[in-house]
């Protein structure tokens, strides 16, 4: 009997679903490394872009050179010793300016649906000719990416602020903050932020004011929105004449601050007149209002004469909370030409705004 020829051995099942899950990691790193290199250099391109942009408005911008980085998870810029100022003559006490000494800028990857933005170690911030240095435990803002536009939302969050202004430390454990805008004709920025546990340095206050309402601010929050358009007109005046024009007004939905004694909210709504003066209208509520008076008191903004009768015009104005917590009252208060008024009765003259002709 002649035997049969051996069958030839076949490759094993494990062996050949091992080298196919080998080639299809390769392929995938390889797919995420040529993603990671194009949105890196998207990045720093788009930084780059920018910079040049604001440097041929006037801005000054400095730092040292980028690194990427993140992989593979993300795409990441390292900006050292960033520095950016903008147009204004600093010792006539215009312009502001920022500096950090590490800014990264980041996306996640494979979907890059947003902008990571994280500023670490020391920092300063300059307003007009006063120089702020100070430091945070945390400072990360994202702003969410739509396919074709440009970023019109931001949200921040910074942690464990200090620092040092020329009146003293200034310290807020948590700051956060939600900024949007629109790019159509007529503007729309929106603006919502909140700081929690501030102690504020004590220059900024007599030794009377913070004996009475103390150095800590429990709680400041605000929410507002100007609406308009804004014109790239030869002079402020008739950039400002214009936004009136286009029914450009003021929106403050919600501001409240708790401090001291004081838990007191304010909601307004301003516009400019013909003259260019600001015209506003709106209600000040200040909860369990009678303490509030008598610290007005002893700070001598309130006579004394005329604490029990300013105590009976506010009980007039004072409703019951619903929810149980304390008396609130609901004062109206306006500003028309030049004139403060609290319940239409006149309280003080502010002088008219000399607007810059240029």
């Amino acid at each position: 009997m002649i035997a049969k020829p051996p069958k030839p051995p076949r490759t094993p099942f494990l062996g050949r679903f091992v080298f196919g899950v080998l080639i299809l990691l390769a392929a995938l790193v390889a797919g995420q490394t040529l993603l990671w290199r194009w949105s890196a250099g998207a990045l720093a391109e788009g930084f780059s872009d920018w910079v040049v942009q604001r440097r041929a408005e006037g801005w000054r911008i400095s730092h040292d050179i980028p690194e990427r980085g993140g992989w593979p998870f993300a795409a990441r810029l390292s900006v050292p010793q960033l520095s950016i100022d903008t147009p204004g003559d600093e010792t006539a006490g215009e312009g502001i300016s920022w500096e950090a000494a590490l800014l990264t800028i980041a996306t996640p990857l494979p979907l890059p649906d947003a902008l990571r933005i994280e500023a670490s170690g020391q920092q300063a911030l300059r307003l007009g000719a006063m120089q702020i240095p100070f430091t945070t435990t945390s400072f990360t803002a994202l702003m969410p990416l739509e396919a074709g536009q440009p970023p019109r939302r931001t949200n921040a969050l910074l942690q464990g602020i200090s620092a040092q202004t020329p009146n003293g430390q200034l310290a807020i454990q948590r700051l956060g903050l939600d900024a949007s805008w629109s790019r159509a004709a007529e503007l729309a920025f929106t603006l919502q932020f909140a700081a929690e546990d501030t102690t504020l340095p004590q220059g900024w206050f007599s030794a009377r004011t913070l004996a009475e309402l103390g150095p800590k601010v429990a709680r400041f929050e605000f929410d507002g929105a100007v609406y308009g358009s804004v014109l790239p007109l030869p002079s402020l005046v008739e950039q400002l004449d214009a936004w009136r024009a286009s029914d450009g007004r003021l929106e403050l939905r919600h501001a409240r601050l708790s401090w001291g004694q004081f838990n007191a909210g304010l909601t307004l709504s301003g516009r400019l007149d013909h003259a260019l003066q600001p015209a506003m209208a709106g209600t000040l509520s200040i909860a369990n209002p009678n303490p509030a008076i008598d610290s007005l008191g002893r700070l001598g903004l309130i006579q004394r004469r005329a604490l029990d009768g300013t105590k009976f015009a506010v009980a007039l104005l004072t409703r019951r909370a619903e929810n149980g917590g304390p008396p609130v009252a609901e004062i109206p208060i306006s500003l028309q030409n030049g004139v403060v008024s609290a319940v239409q009765i006149p309280l003080v003259q502010v002088p008219p705004i000399a607007w810059p002709q240029h």
